[in-house]
């Protein structure tokens, strides 16, 4: 009895928020009724209130993405009050469902009808227009700040009563009020970068051969990308707003992995793609892949560029694992860049995923040289004066606004309250916060978006047009983050935080343990096994570069919380070395080997073919009669075979099976064992001694009975004679 009384209590309560438009807090049924509708939005106009504004509408559409149909849907804009301090932007993104609490009963307008009943799986657009300032069922938009708004979806599913069954939350700025005058720009406008990453999902390639075969690919993926997909809008949006604004660049800085320009310049002369059987076909992007990096050339040509390590690599994952031979690889490919683009990237900075790195990271860095690191502000200990911050020797930072990129960061579809939010309208807002709001002299902000960022076409189109009206508008300038990186340290800082939770985060260490362990092998061919051939001319380094690289991309961010693909790329890097090593093996002879002597050599043929000469040590197994010698080393011309006679004892007779195999001297694996058959017709020393003794005995047994029978001989014809 108690609990049905619970129930309709509760149910009542349900009922009576839905009314109210908010949701129940704490009541588990609220956040799954709230999800019943997906809430896409298309259109948010004004993204900027300014004092000509007369009106906001939102459209988009809503689908029934819940297990019933839902009918009598409608909808409502409201808002909470305006936000003028940074603590309440935070609680707003961090909680949009503040919204409703802000004020009772919310500012809203009326509810307004969309459809009449929408079946599972079925959308429908909607669109709603809210006056600013007007009295009655307006925003009443009445003083400058960061408006939360929330769109209140309500219906009545099917055997249920009305309730919210769908939420947009996003963020307002009101630059200056409706009616009012215009919003008068600080007397020191805000310094305002913004990187654009140019950053693949993940590293695509799983073999990049080195005699002139074409390159193979896990997936075709990166082909849709660059011909409509998300990396064709992260240049095609910048592209058009160039071409409608002259000064559109000016606060970008592009970021670029280099690995994405090298798979990308592979594409340009023709590929193949794995499939999942093994398979491999002809790629479908040669003509994109080069179309698109045609519009790179032209859009970077003189522009702020920065060159991220080598395929994004995961720095601290790498140097956990004492793998500093593949972070200078990582990092020293600017030049690359540079000779792919034709513009020179800003010297030695890094962006690292997460926005810090630990200590030994950064002291791996200031080996290499002086380097700046992009870091998140709020990572950034004890910071004085002005940016960039000294952080040691040959060690800087520039800190990008934790806000600003925070709330451009995309969410999941929505949160534990079932409220869908918009990251590219938050973003807005928070810059408008910064530019337009807490204006301070001397403010430098920077602007780090995702670093594989997905919005839309129209989204981004949206954010740029913004950050030039704000620039046209005298409430930002330019930051020239290419000047603060080529200029002097302005101040210092004490150290970055990095957790438990950063490291936590890092690239999984079994991955990066099976790196470590091939980059040793790696290492050792070049410098103690494989050797430049005379008649080849083919240096080791070249030979093995592509499965070096191949092995840094195995180490790259993209895998930060995908252990099993994290494996698949190493495991891929494993594979190509076994398949190098394989081609150095000794030859079975096929048939077994008599040998006539306790010293017969054992013939040995051992073939190479790789281009280069390699150094290679002949092991012998442990064999009951037989007792070779010490092994011996050997090097084997390129792409040639040779006969070698190994020293040994044979110690019995009969036959027996012998295993030969082939290592470098640190005990690396080349090829396969070869198992020898041998036939053995000579006596060893133990055999002979054997035999020898045999015989002796033989000997003095045949003389004992032939001394026995003379004297018996004797004593019969003694007694014959005394007889007569």
């Amino acid at each position: 009895m108690t609990t049905r009384l619970r129930r309709a209590g509760l149910a009542a309560l349900a009922a009576v928020c839905a009314v109210l438009g908010a949701p129940l807090t704490g009541h588990p049924a609220a956040a799954e009724a709230a999800t019943r509708l997906r809430v896409d939005l298309d259109q948010l106009v004004p993204r900027v209130v300014e004092s000509t504004t007369q009106a906001v509408t939102i459209s988009g559409r809503i689908t029934n993405s819940g297990d019933r149909r839902v009918d009598k849907i409608e909808v409502r804009l409201q808002r909470g009050e305006a936000l003028d301090t940074e603590a309440g932007l935070r609680a707003a993104l961090n909680d949009p469902q503040r919204t409703d609490a802000v004020s009772r009963p919310p500012v809203s307008s009326a509810f307004q009808p969309i459809t009449d009943a929408l079946d599972r799986g079925q959308s429908a657009p909607f669109s709603i227009t809210v006056p600013v300032n007007a009295e009655k069922g307006a925003l009443k938009l009445d003083k400058r700040g960061v408006y939360p708004l929330v769109l209140n979806f309500n219906g009545v599913p099917d055997y249920g009563r009305a309730e919210r069954v769908g939420a947009l939350s996003t963020l307002l700025p009101v630059l200056a009020v409706p009616g009012g005058g215009a919003a008068v720009p600080p007397a020191e406008p805000t310094q305002l970068g913004v990187l654009w990453p140019l950053i693949d999902e993940r590293p695509r390639r799983v073999e990049t051969p080195t005699d002139g075969s074409r390159t193979v690919f896990a997936d075709d993926g990166l082909a849709a990308s660059l011909s409509s997909g998300r990396l064709f809008t992260l240049v095609d949006t910048v592209r058009t707003a160039a071409a409608e604004n002259a000064s559109a660049l000016r606060s970008l800085c592009f970021v670029i992995d280099p690995d994405l320009l090298d798979t990308v310049v592979e594409m340009s002369s023709g590929y193949l793609v794995r499939a999942a059987d093994g398979s491999v076909f002809q790629g479908s992007g040669t003509r994109t892949a080069q179309l698109w990096l045609d519009r790179v050339k032209e859009l970077t040509r003189g522009q702020c560029v920065i060159a991220l390590p080598y395929a994004d690599v995961d720095l601290a994952a790498l140097s956990r694992a004492n793998t500093g031979s593949l972070i200078n690889i990582a990092l020293g490919e600017t030049a690359s860049v540079e000779a792919i683009l034709g513009t020179k990237p800003l010297t030695s900075t890094v962006w690292p995923d997460g926005g810090t790195l630990d200590a030994r990271t950064l002291a791996t860095l200031a080996a290499t040289g002086r380097t700046t690191v992009i870091a998140d502000a709020t990572r950034v200990r004890d910071a004085k004066g002005e940016v960039p911050y000294t952080l040691g020797t040959n060690l800087r930072t520039i800190p990008y606004d934790q806000l600003v990129a925070s709330s451009l960061a995309p969410k999941t579809p929505v949160d534990d309250s079932g409220v869908k939010t918009s990251s590219i309208q938050n973003g807005l807002a928070t810059l408008v916060f910064r530019g337009g709001f807490q204006t301070t002299p001397g403010q430098r902000v920077l602007v780090a978006p995702p670093r594989r960022w997905s919005a839309t076409a129209a989204e981004l189109t949206v954010f740029l047009r913004t950050v030039w009206s704000l620039e046209s508008q005298g409430f930002i300038d330019p930051l020239g983050l290419d000047g603060l990186v080529s200029g002097p340290d302005n101040g210092t800082a004490g150290a970055l935080d990095y957790t438990a939770t950063d490291s936590a985060a890092e690239v999984p260490a079994p991955t990066t343990a099976e790196i470590a362990k091939v980059d040793a092998v790696q290492r050792d061919l070049v410098e103690n096994v494989l050797f430049e051939d005379d008649t080849r001319q083919v240096d080791p380094a070249d030979l093995i570069k592509p499965m070096r690289y191949a092995l840094v991309r195995a180490g790259s961010s993209a895998w930060r919380g995908d252990p099993e693909r994290a494996e698949r790329a190493t495991t891929a890097v494993t594979d190509q070395l076994n398949a190098l090593l394989a081609q150095v093996s000794v030859t079975d002879p096929g048939r077994p080997l008599s040998l006539a002597s306790k010293d017969s050599p054992l013939p040995v043929f051992i073939t190479n073919g790789l281009p280069v000469t390699v150094r290679a040590k002949i092991n012998v197994g442990a064999t009951p009669g037989l007792r070779p010698e010490e092994a011996v080393v050997v090097r084997i011309p390129a792409k040639a075979g040779i006969p070698r006679y190994l020293p040994a004892e044979v110690t019995r007779s009969g036959r027996f099976t012998v295993t030969i195999w082939l290592t470098t001297d640190s005990g690396t694996l080349l090829g396969k064992s070869s198992r020898l058959e041998l036939n053995s017709t000579s006596y060893g020393s133990i055999t002979i001694a054997v035999t020898a003794t045999a015989a002796g005995v033989l000997v003095l047994l045949v003389g004992l009975r032939l001394f026995r029978r003379i004297r018996a001989a004797g004593r019969a014809r003694a007694a014959a004679e005394s007889e007569l």
